[in-house]
């Protein structure tokens, strides 16, 4: 299980020591801030329309290892790339270059764990904690080498990721499986599924939603950068404990069970941003990250294993995935009109209703067999 814990955390502290500086890297290159905007929207939507094509891929060839290495590879040749121009055009091609290849990476190293016999959660949580260290040790990097030493320090680790992946010891599906024809009519009639996708583009809306606004949000509540530094850092890290302990919770009530209360921590975290508008007690409440979040990512994937065929695994967590961008992009949208007519404040209570309309649907899909 090691080498898939080392992957996880290369993987996330490249993410980590990258994702959080192109906003600056953008700023310091004198693109506008709507030209920012662009690159980021159209990244986003490209991604999400790549990620169901690189799942259908991975599961149609069973070349994981050469996937897996094609993506890191594409983004680190983005990331160094971007180091010798600061045309904008370039600019754009080479971060959605970037973004596309990172977020397709995820499912893929996803399906691959979830092929294997070790508990998922306690592979994932290395992924936090990496996406953590990751942040911090960049910041560090760019405080003594200028902004740009991030785009080398990521390029250097998604090269040590890729010796990793050629490490794994990627397990092999049985001939049945390996042979058994991809029915992509039988997933998409199978009306769980369906739901959960829409239960996802909800739940990882209302998610991307905040991430881009709760910055907004806290210094308009009275929160100072550095309690802001501070919280973010204390709500990253509270989904380790929770990713740690989600098999138990799976081995006592289900993963269905796991997943609704998942959805039910996160109905509440948005319903005290709103009525409780105050840094202190949001940062006190850090801990509702990591059990709706953190415990969300840890048994999401999990649960599509258990109602789909496995041969066609890679194509649903791909999809599952796509429809939480989709989603993001929306409510992302309707946030920026709120927050211009109103405040970010109230935002929190469109997405304590959102995620209520989630919380509903898996109550009603536990009414639903799988056939």
């Amino acid at each position: 299980m090691s080498i898939y814990i080392l992957f996880y955390f290369l993987f996330y502290f490249t993410l980590g020591s990258s994702l959080p500086y192109f906003s600056q890297f953008f700023v310091n290159l004198d693109i506008s801030g709507s030209n920012i905007g662009l690159i980021f929207a159209s990244s986003s939507f490209l991604s999400m329309i790549f990620q169901p094509f690189i799942g259908y891929l991975n599961d149609r060839l069973k070349k994981y290892r050469e996937l897996l290495s094609l993506m890191v590879i594409l983004s680190s040749i983005s990331l160094i790339s971007m180091t010798f121009t600061s045309n904008y055009i370039s600019i754009l091609i080479l971060y959605s270059i970037y973004f596309i290849t990172m977020f397709c990476e995820m499912p893929l190293m996803d399906t691959v764990s979830l092929r294997t016999h070790h508990p998922f959660g306690k592979i994932r949580l290395w992924g936090s904690i990496g996406f953590a260290v990751g942040a911090i040790v960049s910041g560090k990097v760019i405080e003594f080498f200028g902004l740009t030493s991030f785009l080398y320090l990521a390029t250097v680790l998604g090269i040590l990721t890729v010796i990793t992946i050629l490490k794994l010891p990627i397990e092999k599906n049985s001939d049945t499986i390996a042979h058994e024809k991809m029915d992509l009519k039988k997933l998409f009639s199978n009306k769980k599924y369906l739901i959960f996708i829409l239960v996802s583009a909800l739940f990882l809306g209302t998610n991307n939603g905040n991430n881009s606004y709760f910055g907004v949000y806290y210094k308009e509540i009275g929160g100072g950068i550095a309690l802001l530094g501070t919280t973010i850092f204390l709500m990253t890290f509270s989904e380790v404990p929770f990713m740690s302990i989600s098999n138990k919770l799976i081995a006592k009530k289900g993963v269905e069970f796991v997943v609704t209360l998942s959805v039910f921590f996160l109905v509440v975290r948005w319903g005290i941003y709103f009525f409780f508008p105050n840094p202190k007690i949001i940062t006190g409440t850090f801990f509702f990250q990591g059990a709706s979040i953190g415990l969300f990512f840890a048994v999401a994937n999990l649960y599509v294993r258990s109602i789909v065929d496995r041969n066609i695994l890679g194509t649903a967590i791909t999809i599952f995935m796509a429809a939480g961008s989709l989603g993001g992009i929306f409510i992302q949208y309707i946030s920026g009109v709120i927050i211009e007519s109103h405040s970010s404040i109230y935002i929190y209570i469109v997405f304590s209703g959102i995620t209520s309309i989630a919380l509903l649907l898996m109550f009603i899909t536990k009414n639903i067999k799988i056939k």
